[in-house]
């Protein structure tokens, strides 16, 4: 068993820019804490697994597929099919949120 806080886990930027803490990573699941700061984009892209969205702090819109768009805020949760384009766009107070992919990549 393990205890943690996620302020106390060190960020990283990804390979699409943005700041990451890595929250979980193995074969069952990937948990990753991103943060975005105010207008930051993550442009469309798709993953082979299944992507769940929760959102932690700001407020922003999450685009799923082609013409999905849901106004998100903190409690928020998106979820995303494998395979399936998705887009991720922080509002004026930026975008917390933990992106969680099972199983894991």
């Amino acid at each position: 068993m393990t205890h943690f806080n996620l302020s106390d886990l060190e960020s990283a930027i990804n390979k699409r820019g943005f700041q990451a803490k890595t929250v979980v990573n193995h074969q069952h699941t990937t948990i990753k804490n991103l943060i975005l700061e105010p207008g930051d984009v993550i442009p469309p892209h798709q993953v082979n697994v299944d992507v769940t969205f929760f959102i932690l702090e700001g407020t922003g819109e999450i685009t799923i597929g082609d013409d999905t768009h849901y106004d998100v805020k903190p409690n928020d949760v998106v979820l995303c099919p494998p395979n399936t384009p998705m887009s991720v766009k922080a509002n004026s107070d930026g975008l917390v949120f933990l992106n969680i992919k099972t199983p894991g990549i």
